[in-house]
């Protein structure tokens, strides 16, 4: 027969096992919990493209107009409220519902291809956005007697493509016969993307006045 002290003694054993493990399983419930992948939305991925709700009056008002003459039709419930108020020519209850389904998919995952769609056409600012009193490019000829300029330019005045352009093409003692075409490209690529900073010579280059 097993002796009452050690039958206490197992059981203290059992008892601090059980414990034990709860404690084993507590900690790695926080460990797991306190190393998740933070959730990945629209507004955390292009957070310098998102437009504010108290302000950019130009840009809400840009983004409404595209919205009601837009080929293609917004996925979002209140983007579609917003796209018939706007024909119908209520201005400001069009306006509030665009705001609403802007503010719904900020929240929304990138991985969405209807979300991501709507954020980039109706709810973020793209390069073309951030640019006032001017115009994009639209041929060659705007970029005419700009060589000279764009060929001066050092890796601090240039980034991206720009630089890439402008590396392949300064040595040239002539002018080089598709700079233009190059540098219009991407002009015209940028100013349809969603803005995630600055990209240096888009502004000198890539616009006209009006």
């Amino acid at each position: 027969m097993v002796s009452k002290s050690l039958m206490l003694s197992l059981g203290g054993l059992g008892i601090a096992g059980v414990g034990g493990v709860g404690i084993g399983l507590v900690g790695v419930y926080y460990l797991n919990k306190g190393t998740e992948t933070p959730k990945v939305t629209l507004s955390t991925k292009y957070d310098k493209a998102l437009i504010n709700f108290n302000s950019d009056d130009v840009i809400w008002n840009s983004k409404l107009s595209t919205l009601e003459t837009q080929s293609s039709i917004p996925k979002n419930e209140n983007l579609i409220k917003a796209k018939n108020e706007k024909k119908a020519g209520n201005v400001d209850a069009a306006k509030a519902f665009l705001k609403s389904g802007c503010r719904d998919i900020y929240s929304k995952s990138p991985e969405s291809k209807d979300d991501f769609n709507d954020f980039k056409n109706f709810c973020s600012k793209l390069y073309l956005d951030q640019i006032s009193g001017g115009k994009v490019i639209t041929e060659i000829a705007d970029l005419d007697n700009k060589w000279d300029t764009f060929k001066g330019k050092t890796d601090d005045h240039l980034s991206g493509e720009f630089r890439k352009i402008h590396e392949s093409k300064k040595s040239s003692t002539t002018e080089p016969t598709d700079w233009k075409q190059l540098v219009l490209a991407e002009c015209q690529k940028l100013s349809s993307s969603i803005f995630v900073g600055e990209v240096k010579g888009y502004q000198e280059f890539c616009f006209k006045k009006q």
